[in-house]
């Protein structure tokens, strides 16, 4: 059991509408908690900031900054997470995602793609850098009831997507491509644009299911992904977290292309250019022509899982607090 009190921290409108940084964040607590760390995410019930060894920060999003200054004056170390995925960015991102790295005392990054990508506009020292990889729980790998969830809401060979619903993770992609083919989509997220929201249950009509919610990890949730003919994320962001947690439940992938993509999944999954409705349709006949029991899959991805992918991220919390 290690002896390390983690503060994990975020910036403020962060869980106004809940999405995969938001989840990820807690799946990570999770995960150091399974360990024996205590940890606490910041809010009306976490402790006092002198009660905790380091502090881990979700995000460079201008709205944490604040919290951070706050934390950096009073002493505590700063281990920075990103969770960036860096296109173009404007002078005012720069200079507030610099201030983050001048705070931090480690920045962690989820993998070599994201990392160099973010180097390219902002520099970090050698020093500070880290690789620690995503974390996803093992327990996407216990079978799930047999079509409990196809029975309860009436819906067989269908693709799934998790995620919020927003233009920059392409929903319309998909709801058009799968459309076409009368391949049923369930869409599983809340959103954030009511007007794109609106554009994807006018064009889905009967062809999509739209879900706000499910339990995260639950029976409902592995049945969901276990009876699904594949899993579906043409995201103009490289896949998250969900991607992981449907490849560890035996789901096919059809994933957007990206050098992050290519460096998690490799060619066990079809990725494609989630701007081509072409590419999409032959991806999708890529990705059902494969077998429909992924066991190369699941044994890649268990690298990624609870408690041995942690270790990255617990040595740099307890360099960072000594």
């Amino acid at each position: 059991m290690l002896n390390l009190r983690v503060l994990i921290t975020t910036y403020h409108e962060a869980y106004l509408t809940r999405g995969g940084g938001e989840y990820e964040l807690q799946s990570i607590a999770d995960g150091l908690r399974q360990l024996g760390i205590i940890v606490d995410i910041y809010g009306p019930y976490s402790r006092s900031l002198a009660f905790y060894d380091v502090v881990l920060h979700f995000s460079v999003h201008v709205g944490g900054l604040s919290l951070l200054r706050e934390i950096r004056r009073q002493g505590k170390p700063v281990v920075l997470w990103p969770n960036l995925w860096a296109g173009k960015l404007g002078n005012e991102t720069i200079d507030s995602v610099r201030e983050h790295i001048d705070i931090a005392h480690f920045v962690a990054f989820k993998s070599r793609a994201e990392q160099d990508r973010f180097l390219e506009q902002i520099p970090v020292t050698a020093e500070k850098l880290a690789l620690c990889r995503w974390v996803a729980d093992l327990s996407y790998l216990k079978p799930a009831p047999a079509d409990l969830f196809s029975t309860l809401y009436k819906i067989r060979d269908y693709a799934i997507w998790f995620g919020i619903v927003e233009p920059v993770k392409n929903q319309l992609a998909a709801i058009r491509v799968l459309k076409k083919k009368a391949i049923p989509l369930v869409v599983v997220g809340k959103y954030r644009d009511e007007a794109y929201m609106q554009a994807c249950r006018e064009l889905g009509g009967d062809n999509v299911l739209f879900i706000e919610a499910l339990p995260q990890k639950s029976e409902i949730v592995r049945s969901a992904l276990q009876s699904a003919g594949f899993y579906v994320e043409l995201s103009l962001e490289p896949p998250g977290l969900s991607a992981i947690e449907a490849g560890l439940s035996g789901c096919r992938l059809l994933l957007s292309e990206s050098e992050w993509a290519r460096e998690l999944f490799g060619d066990k999954a079809v990725l494609v250019d989630p701007l081509s409705d072409l590419d999409v349709a032959q991806g999708v006949d890529r990705v059902l022509a494969r077998p429909a029991a992924c066991g190369e899959l699941r044994k890649h991805l268990m690298a990624y899982c609870f408690p041995n992918a942690l270790t990255p991220l617990v040595d740099l919390l307890v360099k960072a607090a000594r």
